[in-house]
Formats: C-alpha cells, sequence, structure tokens
C-alpha cells in the first residue's frame, strides 16, 4: 500500500514520466522495505539468522541489497541496541515523509501522509504479533507428553484389539497408526513452523524464502507499473 500511495502521488514531467527525484524517492522506500521484510524474517528464524550478523549483511552489500552507508550505519551501536528491522522501518517512514516535502518528488497531500501513516504503524503491529505468537505458543513439555501419549496407545492397540479382531486388528492398528501418528506430526508443525527447534527433522516448515521473495517483488511492483502515464 505504501507503494502504491507513493506511486500515483510522485511528481512526473509532461511525458508523464517520474521525474528524478519521484523516482529516487520511490527506489529508496523500496529498498528499505525489502531489508526490512529480510531482518524481520531473519530475527525469526534461525535459518536466516545469519543475515543479521556482519558477515551476511557483507554479503547483502556486495549484491546491491543495500548502500555502503546504510551498512556502516546498522554496524553501529545505536543500530544493533533498535534492531535492525525497526531501523529499516523507520528508514522508510522518514524517507517517504521526506519525499513529501517541496522538491522532495512526492506530492504534499495531508490525507496521502495520514493514510500513509496508518498503513506503516499497522505494519509494525503486525510483525510484532508474529514475535508474539511464537513466543506465546504452548510449552514443549505438554507436546512431549502427547508425544508419549499417542506412541503408548498405538504401541498397546494391537494386544487390545487383537481379542475382539483377530487377524484384522493388524488393519485396524495401521489405519489408527496413520492418522494419529499424521494428526501428532502436523501439530508439531503448527508447534514449530518456522523449524526453530528442529524436534521434528521429517516436518515441512514454513519456507521463508518465499515471503522474502514475494515482499522483494511487491517492493516495486506499484512503482513499475505506472512507470509512463498516458499523456
Amino acid at each position: 500500500d505504501l507503494g502504491m500511495l507513493l506511486a500515483t502521488s510522485a511528481d512526473r514531467d509532461e511525458e508523464g514520466r517520474y521525474t528524478p527525484a519521484a523516482e529516487k524517492v520511490q527506489d529508496d522506500v523500496a529498498r528499505a522495505s525489502r531489508l526490512f521484510h529480510t531482518f524481520c524474517w531473519a530475527s525469526f528464524a534461525k535459518s536466516f539468522s545469519v543475515l543479521l550478523t556482519p558477515r551476511g549483511m557483507s554479503r547483502m552489500l556486495s549484491r546491491g541489497l543495500m548502500t555502503q552507508s546504510e551498512f556502516i550505519t546498522l554496524q553501529g551501536a545505536d543500530a544493533k541496541s533498535a534492531g535492525e528491522k525497526h531501523v529499516c522501518m523507520e528508514w522508510m517512514m522518514y524517507r517517504a515523509l521526506k519525499g513529501m516535502k517541496k522538491g522532495g518528488g512526492i506530492e504534499d497531500d495531508e490525507a496521502v501522509k495520514h493514510v500513509m501513516l496508518e498503513e506503516l504503524c499497522a505494519l509494525r503491529g503486525t510483525y510484532a504479533g508474529i514475535g508474539d505468537i511464537l513466543e506465546g505458543r504452548m510449552p514443549l513439555a505438554y507436546a512431549h507428553f502427547v508425544q508419549i501419549l499417542v506412541d503408548t496407545f498405538l504401541v498397546t492397540a494391537p494386544v487390545a484389539l487383537y481379542a475382539e479382531m483377530g487377524v484384522w486388528s493388524v488393519f485396524s492398528v495401521g489405519i489408527l497408526t496413520l492418522f494419529y501418528s499424521g494428526l501428532l506430526s502436523l501439530a508439531k508443525i503448527f508447534l514449530d513452523p518456522l523449524g526453530n527447534d528442529n524436534f521434528f527433522n521429517d516436518s515441512v516448515n514454513c519456507d521463508i524464502g518465499v515471503f522474502i521473495r514475494e515482499s522483494n517483488a511487491g517492493s516495486t511492483r506499484w512503482k513499475d507499473g505506472i512507470s509512463t502515464l498516458p499523456v
């Protein structure tokens, strides 16, 4: 939504193209947005936590994902204490507001500014809620108790069913194992969707790379969509 607001409010020349200042604002906000989403997921998923280290950021710098000045700023003590993702979100807000000043490339409209700030605050609340959900899940001891309960039930089921079903208890136990162990595996995936605990190696966890790629593509979608307007 932020990209759409900036793209539709950007200054244009007589040919309907962005002015250099308007394009610069959108590029800066898009880059900060990509960094924000990357660092956000890196702070939640241990498999991507390397991106928060100097080595990971150096690699991102070499691939053109951030500028040299941004790299130096993120390595500072202030950025480390505040959190990289929070700093990048503030960059987004600051650069957009600065672009709305005279000659900044974006039309200074109070309604657009109000909606933009609301969307950024809503985004902050949404990603903060992800961390709360991950930290406020059920205790791991309860998951271990359910694991023991299901295993005991499946081990004792053949003995309990044989007296009544005879040889057919073999097929019955197979069906019970399929459903109960399958539901238990699904519950483990929901308990650890990002694979941070590694207590279940066969689960298909969330592919964080897909989330990052989608946010990267969305950062320039609106800008590229109306880069030229009919005149």
